[in-house]
């Protein structure tokens, strides 16, 4: 069986078009998703926020955006986590938290997801990352879960962002 994945940063017009499409298509029920999508494609365009793509036969199958979280220095905030369901299953998501944490051991990383996000919510224990606690934070009536990861010895960033995020 022939393959070709790759993965790459995000480094031209036309992949920021690739992504934002790819990203619209997949918003798993958050409101107000949409408007996110627009927001984050001017912050992608500007550099403020990252992005590692994940490509198959030349077509984008998984991202991973992230950024420096705007309220916690020594943080980078993990925003947008996507894998095409054909492609899952592969270590393509695993993959590219690894990069992201290999070139960011100087910041602790945030993330939130749904807490009814149970594959998602494995792979993240799986890669080192703790529930540091849960609250409504888009919609008041589903739950989503905060997870950090912590280089070394940093307990006081774990309550800094507990404090922050959580209160």
């Amino acid at each position: 069986m022939a393959f070709d994945f790759n993965f790459r940063t995000l480094d031209c017009e036309k992949s920021l078009r690739e992504l934002v499409y790819f990203m619209s298509k997949q918003d798993l029920g958050y409101q107000e998703y949409q408007d996110w999508v627009q927001r984050a494609e001017h912050e992608l365009d500007i550099g403020f926020k990252q992005a590692i793509l994940a490509f198959s036969n030349n077509n984008m199958v998984g991202n991973l955006i992230y950024q420096p979280h705007k309220d916690l220095s020594g943080f980078l905030e993990l925003k947008n986590l996507r894998i095409h369901p054909n492609i899952r299953r592969r270590s393509f998501a695993y993959f590219m938290l690894r990069q992201v944490e290999s070139e960011n051991k100087d910041n602790a990383i945030i993330c939130d997801l749904r807490a009814s996000e149970k594959e998602s919510m494995n792979l993240l224990l799986f890669s080192g990352y703790i529930p540091i606690g849960s609250s409504s934070l888009y919609d008041s009536n589903k739950e989503d879960v905060v997870m950090i990861k912590t280089f070394g010895n940093k307990d006081s960033l774990v309550h800094k962002a507990r404090n922050l995020i959580l209160n």
